[in-house]
């Protein structure tokens, strides 16, 4: 637990730091396969992350918090040829809130701006639970959402998601997992290059802390060949 909460901590500390973003102007110029290796590391980085477990919040409950989330590319000398410079990790600084509803449901949003990349990035979740909490059974959920990028020039690129998710509380700690897939679809204006539309598996693992006045998230995914770390700090009750 340590060592995640230097990782955690780590990220949110990375995400605040100034940097100089850079676009992606000359995505148009890439061949089809570099195109398609692109579109698999952003929509990894850009795909939908909850960063908090299946439990409901019930009609009271409100999950809010700062997040950061630090995907590795597979392909950076791809990236700096699209005109986005050769990083080799993509950290996406996030505000995110959760509301609970009634019979089990949770609705999320967040807002980004992808700090490498001259973009922003916004997302939503609709989550059920199948089964709550309760003193002997797991909460298990599944959870639908999407994300959608703005801000990238010629390059449009969305994706969407249905997952499976599983967690249990202990008093103030609640570990979770879960699983499912994620379509991502992205082109190009004004290039001669096709359309990319394709389905990535996932898994990803987080737990939550909650300590009343502050909450601590941690999650762990990985999408195909990525992989994402996340931290989020706020509240929830």
């Amino acid at each position: 637990m340590k060592n995640a909460s230097r990782i955690g901590a780590w990220l949110l500390v990375a995400a605040a730091l100034p940097v100089s973003a850079a676009d992606l102007s000359q995505v148009g110029t890439l061949a089809q396969e570099e195109f398609r290796r692109l579109s698999q590391d952003l929509g990894a980085a850009f795909s939908y992350k909850g960063v908090t477990p299946a439990t409901p919040l019930g009609i009271a409950g409100f999950d809010v918090g700062i997040e950061a989330t630090l995907t590795r590319m597979q392909d950076s000398s791809v990236f700096a040829r699209a005109g986005a410079g050769g990083t080799s990790d993509l950290v996406i600084p996030k505000f995110h809130v959760h509301k609970g509803l009634w019979g089990g449901f949770d609705i999320g949003a967040f807002i980004a701006g992808a700090r490498d990349v001259d973009a922003a990035l916004f997302g939503a979740e609709l989550r059920y639970a199948i089964v709550d909490d309760g003193i002997a059974t797991p909460a298990v959920g599944m959870r639908l959402s999407g994300s959608r990028a703005t801000g990238t020039g010629d390059l449009r690129i969305g994706t969407a998601a249905l997952d499976v998710m599983v967690s249990k509380r202990f008093a103030i700690v609640t570990p979770y997992l879960g699983g499912g897939a994620v379509r991502v679809e992205s082109s190009v204006r004004g290039a001669p290059l096709a359309d990319e539309s394709f389905t990535k598996g996932r898994m990803f693992a987080g737990v939550n802390l909650n300590l009343l006045t502050t909450n601590f998230a941690l999650e762990a995914e990985k999408m195909g060949g990525n992989t994402s770390y996340s931290a989020k700090l706020g509240l929830r009750f």
